[in-house]
Formats: C-alpha cells, sequence, structure tokens
C-alpha cells in the first residue's frame, strides 16, 4: 500500500556552469545531482570528495546522500551551510526545497516546533517579495506541521534484547501479505506489515474503535488515485515487547470500491519500521525479528535509500534497477520506465494482458504484458521472479521514474529477508 501524507518540493538540482578549468571530478558529481541519481552519487562521492573543487558541490551531495541514506544531522548540518553561504547560486526554487528538506528532518526527529517555526521564518522572510500562491507548497506544509506542533515525537522503547514476534502470510484480495500481532490498550490486533505505507494506518471504522485521537483533520492520501482522510494519534502501540509511542496515524474513510475486494482495517508502516532500525522476516518460518544487535553492512555496499518511500538497488543482466521496495505489494511488477527500455524484448517473449491492481483509492485494469520470469540479483545473491507483469503506463499517483516494485512475490522466495534503515540495507537469504 502506498500511502503519502505530504508532497514534498523536490528538487530540481542546478549546478552552475563549471569553468573549463574545472576538475573532472566536479563535472562527474555535478551531472549525478542533476539526473537526481542518487545511487550512483552515494558509491562515487566518497570517491571524488577530495578531489571536488566547489565548495557547494560538496555540501549538496552530502545534503542529498543525508536525506536519502539516513545521515539527517549531517544533511540539517550542509542545509544550514548551504542556506546561510549559497542562496545566490541556488536559486528560488531549489532555497523553498532545502527549507522543506529541513523542516521534514525535524518533524521526523520530532521536533514538530522546530520544523514549523523554521518554515514561517522563511515564509515571513520572502512575503513582501513572492506571492503566497508560488510557495504553496510551503505554506501547506507550515499549516501541516503546525497542527503537530504540541504532538510527542515518535518514540521507540525496546528491551536489551532480540525480540521476535509471529508472522503470518494470508490470502489478501489476489494474492498474500504480511500480517502481524499489535497489542492497543491490552488488546491484540492483526496489522499488515507494509514497507509501503507512509506511517501506521488505520480505516475510520477501526481507528474509532481503538480511541485514535484527531490531530489532522484533514490530509492528502495518494495511492492508486488520491483521496482525503485524516491523521490521529494514540498513546501507544506494542509490537511484541516494543513500544511504539505517540504515532501519527493516518485514518481513511471507507473506500467501497477496494473494501469489496480487500478491506484493509490496519497498517503498520514504514514509520515504525525505520525507527525499529533492523527487521528480519522469516516468511518460512512465520516469525520476525528485531535483534539488538544488528546485521554488519553486506561487503556490496548500501542498496537501499529512503524519503518518504523505500527504494530498492538491483540488477538484472548486469542493469541497474530501482524498484519501490512494498511489502503492501501482494505481487511484485515492472513499470512503465523498463518496459519503454525493453520493449521489444517483452512485445516478443510476453503475453499481452489486462492486469488488475489496486490500493488506496480504488482498482485499475491495467494494459501490460505477463512475462514467464526475469532474472534479478539484490546484493550478492541471484534469483528470479515468475510470471511477473509489466504495466505499459504509469499504475499510481505516487509512482515517480522507478522500474517496478518488489512485493510478496519477492519475500516468499526467501529463507530471511533483513531490511535495514540504519545502514540502508536490503540482503536475502535462500
Amino acid at each position: 500500500m502506498k500511502t503519502k501524507t505530504i508532497t514534498l518540493v523536490l528538487l530540481s538540482l542546478f549546478i552552475q556552469q563549471i569553468s573549463l578549468k574545472a576538475q573532472e571530478a566536479d563535472q562527474k558529481i555535478g551531472e549525478l545531482l542533476n539526473s537526481s541519481d542518487w545511487f550512483t552519487l552515494e558509491e562515487e562521492y566518497p570517491k571524488a570528495k577530495e578531489s571536488i573543487q566547489t565548495p557547494l558541490i560538496k555540501s549538496l551531495s552530502e545534503v542529498m546522500i543525508g536525506l536519502y541514506f539516513n545521515a539527517p544531522q549531517k544533511a540539517l548540518e550542509q542545509i544550514d551551510t548551504l542556506l546561510t553561504n549559497y542562496r545566490q547560486e541556488l536559486g528560488f526554487e531549489n532555497i523553498c526545497g532545502m527549507v522543506a528538506f529541513k523542516s521534514q528532518i525535524l518533524a521526523k526527529q520530532g521536533r514538530y516546533g522546530e520544523s514549523v517555526d523554521n518554515l514561517n521564518s522563511f515564509l515571513d522572510q520572502i512575503a513582501a517579495f513572492v506571492k503566497k500562491e508560488d510557495c504553496q507548497g510551503l505554506v501547506d506544509m507550515a499549516s501541516y506541521y503546525g497542527k503537530l506542533r504540541n504532538q510527542p515525537g515518535l518514540e521507540i522503547v525496546r528491551p536489551d534484547k532480540d525480540v521476535v514476534i509471529p508472522m503470518t502470510i494470508e490470502k489478501a484480495g489476489r494474492g498474500e501479505l504480511m500480517f502481524v500481532p499489535v497489542t492497543i490498550k491490552g488488546k491484540e490486533y492483526k496489522f499488515i506489515f507494509d514497507t509501503g505505507a507512509g506511517t501506521t494506518f488505520m480505516s475510520q471504522e477501526f481507528a474509532d474503535k481503538v480511541g485514535v485521537r484527531t490531530v489532522v483533520d484533514s490530509i492528502k492520501i495518494t495511492g492508486v488515485k488520491t483521496g482525503y482522510g485524516r491523521q490521529g494519534t494514540i498513546d501507544s502501540l506494542c509490537i511484541g515487547d516494543i513500544i511504539f509511542k505517540h504515532p501519527v496515524i493516518t485514518v481513511a474513510p471507507p473506500n467501497p470500491e477496494v473494501d469489496t475486494v480487500y478491506k484493509v482495517d490496519a497498517v503498520l508502516g514504514i514509520d515504525f519500521i525505520r525507527m525499529v532500525g533492523e527487521s528480519q522476516l522469516f516468511p518460512q518460518e512465520g516469525k520476525i525479528c528485531f535483534p539488538q544487535n544488528q546485521t554488519p553492512l553486506p561487503a556490496t555496499g548500501r542498496n537501499l535509500m529512503l524519503l518518504d518511500q523505500p527504494y530498492a538497488k538491483l540488477y538484472s543482466n548486469g542493469e541497474r534497477l530501482i524498484f519501490h521496495f512494498d511489502t503492501g505489494n501482494v505481487t511484485s511488477d515492472l513499470f512503465t520506465p523498463y518496459y519503454l527500455r525493453h520493449k521489444e524484448k517483452i512485445e516478443t517473449e510476453g503475453v499481452k494482458d489486462t492486469i488488475s491492481g489496486g490500493g488506496y483509492g480504488g482498482i485499475r485494469k491495467m494494459e501490460g504484458y505477463r512475462l514467464s520470469q526475469v532474472p534479478f540479483k539484490v546484493g550478492s545473491t541471484d534469483f528470479e521472479l515468475k510470471n511477473i507483469s509489466a504495466y505499459t503506463d504509469v499504475t499510481t499517483d505516487v509512482e515517480r521514474q522507478e522500474d517496478g516494485s518488489l512485493g510478496m512475490s519477492f519475500i516468499q522466495l526467501f529463507q530471511q529477508v533483513i531490511i535495514n534503515f540504519d545502514k540502508m540495507f536490503l540482503e536475502v537469504k535462500k
């Protein structure tokens, strides 16, 4: 399930023209910034850092690596450097983007008051020169975080030991999903374990039953379609011996088109999964472990990135691909960018089909092709996805330029799946 509470002003980064005498490192890293190639930037910047001659390029690189690869404090420091020293070079749009990113980082750290103060201070500075509608994204963000100002920040309280909980894989609509037990006020409920949900999620009926208190009375929810719900909070959720305190919960109204196929009551989203650090999934054994001592970063390096959604780096026949990592997707799919690059092969080898897909907002029937198998590698492990769909058109409102989605058909291939949002890697073991 894909949900997103805030639409950020994502940077279309502009690097000033570099003189003919500029170093090769400046040009190479500048091109990666301009192309928003964050995985390659993360790989190449440490090797090029000492050779880069332009301080602006260094600061921009460290901001974007910090944002996508879990170094928020470094990103904050460099955002402040950029906003203090390089406003003219950045230009207005990118300044707005940096201010938005700073507020998002502060909010994720539970510093909601600082987040909204940062936005309001900037809006006050530009009020005499810029029309409100020209920075509506920041105005909307300030309004949203303002409603959270007095809300305590998210917090994980856990014992000094591995925490193991049962997990079941159950029929859900056209496929299967993972469910975990979550205790609220002493009573246990089943939640979908969903890396593709931007927050913990509940249906309106379920939220009312467990006593969710409204904090934000109107919030945009994006999935297959875009609609509106609300956000609320509850004192805590218990996942095994882990207490998830003050979650901000997205609450969706009834959705008849989807509910008649499969009704979703409750979802444990990326907010918890990110904060708990490492989740070890054992699909065949029916359990999830949240280890006290995390797995070391594999020799293959970081292959996850995260801002509002998680994305995984993998390979197919030597080609590097970026997939949305979404355990709330009952299957795995190939998206339009992949289809367009491999159109001849897909149309020759695939079987044309009308493919049904669902998520928040509705059900869509999409034209595409079904392929018998496609080989992939994640980290150092080779695997195949069989009977995989390749869509020929955009499938959801939150799809960007990723090549596809890794869902439950991927998870169920392995004995163990390690998801680490501290060190930013996805590792699988057969």
